[in-house]
């Protein structure tokens, strides 16, 4: 078990409270108790029991992490090492013992503790021996250096690098230095914070200075060690601040330096190439610039300096003048020339062990429908790189970790973004803001500290998880944008539109976020298949059978409809109903069938030709009781029984066929319920209703009904069926005794036959006239939707099956009508091949792509 302890701070003192409330109870669980509690306002320890409170009355000065904290003035400071005396004859040991003392995590001594390294480095030059008595010359310069250390505790150094609340920031920038001489080289980091009002502070966050090699190393080398320290220390504190960074700076003072990191095209030594790529790897070319010596306070690392000119060194602690102003200070030269210096013995840069993984690795993300395989993939690649560059004992094996899974889907998203906003985001890495042209102008984007594009937005202040209130950006129609919609999508359950749009919205902004969701759940193949219409055909012409004037029922439907239930006595029993349907008049015949079965059905039949004479056609849905038939009016054809009876089935379930016959099998249904509601009838009583409900379907008007008193009665069914309508009174009364017929002569005999005959022609030419013009417009399907194609795979239609257990076939074969419309296709199956109407096809995948 490692203990150590703990700092964190906050804007506002209830803040401070909650999070140490937070914090002794997260680990007051595992049966911890914290203790050394101590803060600068003494209100967010009133919770916390006084024996886990420092006692801060006698001696304020604390220890934090190694280094030494005033609780009541919020400052940072130095104490000497014990057992420094600079009278002494010290050694090499003691001198670098008491070197060591000097604990500086951020790099605040440098300038001083930095003289100490370089005399060390010397003495190791020399071949001192660890106990040797130093040199005179060394001594002395030793004996300097501890006199000026019993000065450090005069070094106050401010805690707090931000003097207002975090709610009051404007504009974070970070600017690094570097500087280098002949002994050492080393780079510095600052923060520059701007509030609301435009106010400017800027602190030192960080420093660091090493000695220069013992190998004699040229200046401007040198150079650009000190510009590969800033830029790997200002990207450790873009990193870890903690805080979102919307500049960032790098200067130097050496212009050969500058040009091998901005010139990407000329050819350098290895020792240098390898260096420059780190430096384009960790910032962008485009960040650094040109500043003079004497404003580059990395040059107080290279250069000899006390403690008490450090302490009073603005420049070492707040940096040039120029940061405290709003301006761009430009020392740049207009162009930086290619610097052809050490090249003249080239070495490929491959050489270098420094693997660009983003850019090395071509992996084309369209040939991965599943974001988490892509994601696997890629992590997995990135695994086998790094491996390659490890001895096999120290190879990364087994199951990938979260990390590398979330590195792994950064790098899609970084790469997505580059590839669509790398004018944005080069803007948005030099500090610039983004031009008015840019897709990003309206939604005010920055960079993360995983170089990851986001939404600044307006929901800073609201309880939103930050991932919310700053979703990352996606660009429209890319690869990885219809990944991670897809994953979105299948996540939710093949949720719709306005859901999978929400849910992508808690951690990304997709540019036209609707239509590409809207395009992917239109290619899924579930929610296809779930949502899919059928062919909308235009009407096709109605067949002569219908509009040539015919005897009634000439043409006849068959239907059946049922059961009903009868009384017989104490015994209950089903009924149905056989209907017949003159397809040319819309007359209705009704026959009451005690089953369902062949013998009843052909009863029923035999009944109806009787009654209404025989039929030239009879056409029937595709029932099985209608198939058995089928055989038995075949067998009766070969007995010569009947004389002509055709048979034609509608064998594909054709449901436009049957609707002259399924709106009266409506009618006939609620005529009943509504005349009989609670109580049974017998079989007598079901035969009376029927015809009640038979002679009301056939006066029903078959055009359209006029308010003028002056036109002639409305055209009926009943009208070719008697001559007359069904609410004509009887002409005669049989029970009046007195009644004499008028009718007396021949003359007046053959008046009264002919008047029917003359009557029903009249009849037949107002259906012309009326009836069979209306049927000139479409009542549906005025225009198709899309006509089938052969080769289209479809959905087939079934009666009484769930849609997700529809069969998916594939159409072989149209078959066009008279107008050139398909309305029957024929489709290939598992057991071979069935033909079926488009109103029942369902389209799936069409044969040829975006028809």
């Amino acid at each position: 078990m490692y203990v150590d302890d703990l700092l964190f701070s906050a804007d506002e003192e209830e803040s401070a409270s909650e999070k140490v409330a937070q914090l002794r109870k997260m680990m007051k669980l595992s049966g911890f108790l914290l203790t050394k509690w101590a803060s600068n306002h003494n209100k967010v320890l009133a919770d916390v029991p006084f024996e886990g409170v420092t006692d801060e009355s006698s001696n304020p000065m604390l220890k934090a992490l190694g280094i030494t904290w005033n609780a009541e003035t919020d400052e940072l400071s130095y104490t000497i090492p014990s057992n420094v005396d600079p009278n002494t004859l010290d050694t090499k040991r003691q001198l670098i013992s008491t070197t060591s003392k000097m604990y500086d995590p951020l790099g605040y001594l440098s300038p001083y503790i930095i003289r100490a390294k370089i005399l060390f480095q010397r003495l190791w030059q020399q071949g001192v021996d660890w106990d040797e008595k130093l040199p005179d010359n060394e001594h002395q310069e030793w004996k300097k250096w501890k006199l000026k250390l019993m000065d450090i505790p005069e070094i106050r150094i401010r805690r707090c690098l931000i003097p207002f609340m975090r709610k009051e920031i404007r504009r974070l920038e970070l600017h690094a230095f570097g500087d280098a001489s002949k002994l050492a080289y080393g780079a510095a980091v600052y923060l520059v914070a701007i509030d609301k009002d435009g106010k400017r502070t800027v602190n030192l966050v960080l420093a660091k200075a090493k000695v220069a090699p013992l190998k004699q190393v040229t200046l401007p080398r040198l150079e650009l060690m000190a510009a590969f320290t800033a830029a790997k220390l200002i990207a450790f504190v873009k990193n870890n601040i903690g805080i979102r960074v919307d500049e960032l700076n790098c200067w130097s003072d050496s212009k050969i330096t500058l040009c091998w990191i901005k010139n990407s095209t000329q050819k350098l030594k290895p020792f240098i190439q390898n260096r420059v790529e780190v430096v384009r790897q960790l910032t962008s070319p485009v960040l650094w610039r040109h500043c003079p010596t004497k404003n580059n306070p990395a040059d107080l690392l290279s250069r000899e300096s006390t403690v008490k000119q450090m302490a009073s060194q603005s420049l070492w602690w707040h940096g040039p003048p120029w940061l405290m102003e709003d301006k761009d200070c430009n020392f740049e030269s207009k162009d930086y020339p290619s610097i052809n210096l050490e090249i003249d013995e080239y070495h490929p840069s491959s050489v270098t062990v420094l693997v660009n993984v983003e850019e090395d690795i071509k992996l084309n993300p369209e040939r991965f429908d599943d974001f988490e395989k892509l994601i696997r993939v890629i992590a997995y690649c990135r695994r086998f790189l790094a491996n390659c560059r490890h001895p096999e004992s120290n190879r990364r094996l087994g199951p990938l970790t979260l990390v590398e899974l979330q590195i792994a889907k950064k790098y899609w998203i970084r790469k997505a973004q580059r590839e669509c906003f790398a004018n944005e985001i080069q803007q948005l890495m030099n500090g610039k803001r983004i031009t008015s042209n840019s897709q990003l102008i309206h939604l005010d984007p920055f960079l993360d500290e995983n170089d990851l594009v986001r939404i600044i937005g307006r929901l800073q202040n609201s309880t939103l998880p930050e991932m919310t209130k700053h979703p990352i950006i996606l660009p429209d129609k890319h690869p990885i944008t219809r990944a991670i919609i897809r994953r979105c999508h299948l996540r939710q359950l093949h949720s719709g539109i306005e859901t999978t749009l929400t849910m992508l919205r808690q951690r990304f902004w997709i540019l036209r976020g609707r239509r590409n969701v809207k395009g992917i759940i239109k290619k899924c193949p579930c929610c296809r298949r779930v949502g899919s219409k059928p062919f909308v055909l235009k009407m096709a012409p109605l067949p002569a059978d219908r509009i040539q004037p015919t005897r009634p029922f000439e043409n006849t439907g068959l239907d059946l409809a049922g059961p009903l239930l009868t009384r017989n006595g104490k015994t209950v029993k089903k009924s149905y109903i056989l209907i017949f349907t003159c397809m040319t008049t819309r007359a209705v015949h009704l026959e009451v069938v005690s089953d369902m079965t062949v013998v009843r059905v052909m009863e029923a039949i035999r009944r109806f030709i009787a009654r209404r004479g025989k039929p030239r056609i009879l056409q029937s849905d595709n029932f099985r009781s209608f198939k058995q038939l089928d055989q038995e009016l075949q067998l009766l054809l070969d007995k010569k029984m009947i004389d002509c009876l055709d048979k034609e089935l509608s064998a594909h379930r054709i449901q436009w066929r049957k609707s002259a016959m399924d709106g009266r099998i409506l009618g006939k249904a609620n005529s009943i319920h509504k005349e009989f509601p609670l109580a049974l009838v017998d079989e007598e009583g079901l035969s009376t209703i029927l015809c009640d409900i038979e002679a009301r379907i056939n006066a029903r008007p078959l055009t359209y009904l006029s308010e003028d008193p002056k036109n002639p009665e409305l055209l009926t069914p009943y009208h070719f069926l008697t001559g007359k309508n069904f609410m004509d009174l009887p002409e005669v009364n049989p029970e009046d005794e007195e009644w004499v017929p008028r009718v007396t002569t021949t003359s007046e005999l053959r008046k009264v036959w002919s008047y029917p005959q003359r009557l029903i022609a009249l009849w037949w030419k107002r259906w012309k006239a009326e009836y069979i013009v209306a049927l000139n417009k479409f009542q549906k399907w005025p225009y198709s939707n899309e006509a089938p194609q052969v080769g289209d795979i479809v959905l087939i239609d079934e009666c009484n099956v769930p849609k997700n257990k529809w069969k998916l076939e594939k159409i072989t074969e149209l078959y066009p009508g008279k107008d050139g419309i398909a309305r029957t296709a024929k489709l290939r199956t598992s057991i071979g091949f069935i033909k079926r109407p488009t109103a029942k096809l369902h389209l799936i995948e069409p044969a040829v792509p975006n028809r």
